[in-house]
């Protein structure tokens, strides 16, 4: 007598939370930012052509207990590999995390708190410098207080929103800057956005390169330009200019 065929495994669930990390030449940071994502959330790096060797330390990321990254190859600009890596997910909620930012212990309970309000389709964490002195604080202090009064938060503050809205809105616009914000704005029309409770950690890097009071002058500056309408296009080279043509994942503040 034959024995039944043994049933089809069950298709594994989708995971509540994946988070999206784009990447370029962020070898020495990149590892911090894959295991700094919540257990059991989908992690996917998108790298932008790094010469550095940012895909190997996100594969030995990847090694170390609950931290499995997927990791894809695009062409530079962080809006391509946002939306590379958002199209590429396959969880109800996407994070999208800078390479040199560290999430804190408690973000998963944290973005299910915040997308719980009625009303809310994403939300953000406030930034805390790693180090840097007064300045630095001060001003990501007012870098909060800007994310929260205007619901126009900046990608290095850990972006987060259901997927069914983030593909509504037509995800990031393909800009070669302010896409962070530009998002946020196009979420507007759907909702709210609100701060979580714990902070993200950020890097100090793009504040050293210039100097911390320079950098927030021009990333002041660059805000008030697009505000009144200056087109990316526009705003990006002078930018990237006035940052003496440093390498960042993306021109974007």
């Amino acid at each position: 007598m034959e024995s039944a065929p043994a049933p089809p495994p069950a298709p594994r669930p989708a995971p509540p939370l994946s988070v999206v990390i784009p990447a370029l030449n962020a070898g020495r940071t990149v590892a911090a930012a894959i295991r700094s994502a919540p257990a059991g959330a989908e992690v996917i790096v998108v790298d932008g052509g790094s010469a550095d060797d940012t895909l190997k330390a996100a594969a030995d990321a990847g090694n170390r207990p609950g931290a499995s990254p997927r990791l894809l190859v695009t062409p530079p600009g962080r809006a391509l590999q946002l939306n590379r890596g958002a199209a590429a997910a396959s969880g109800e909620t996407l994070l999208f995390l800078h390479a040199d930012c560290v999430l804190p212990g408690d973000a998963g309970e944290e973005v299910h708190r915040v997308l719980r309000a009625p009303g809310v389709v994403g939300g953000f964490f406030p930034q805390r410098p790693a180090g840097g002195g007064r300045l630095l604080e001060l001003l990501a202090a007012g870098a909060n207080r800007r994310a929260e009064w205007l619901s126009l938060p900046y990608g290095d503050q850990a972006m987060f929103v259901r997927r069914e809205a983030f593909l509504r809105v037509g995800g990031f616009p393909r800009v070669p800057i302010m896409e962070d914000p530009g998002l946020a704005r196009r979420l507007r029309r759907l909702g709210r956005l609100r701060p979580a409770a714990s902070p993200v950690t950020i890097g100090t890097g793009h504040w050293r390169r210039l100097g911390v009071a320079p950098t927030g002058i021009l990333d002041l500056t660059t805000l008030l330009a697009w505000l009144l309408g200056a087109p990316p296009s526009r705003i990006a080279p002078i930018y990237r200019r006035l940052h003496r043509g440093r390498t960042r994942t993306a021109p974007s503040p």
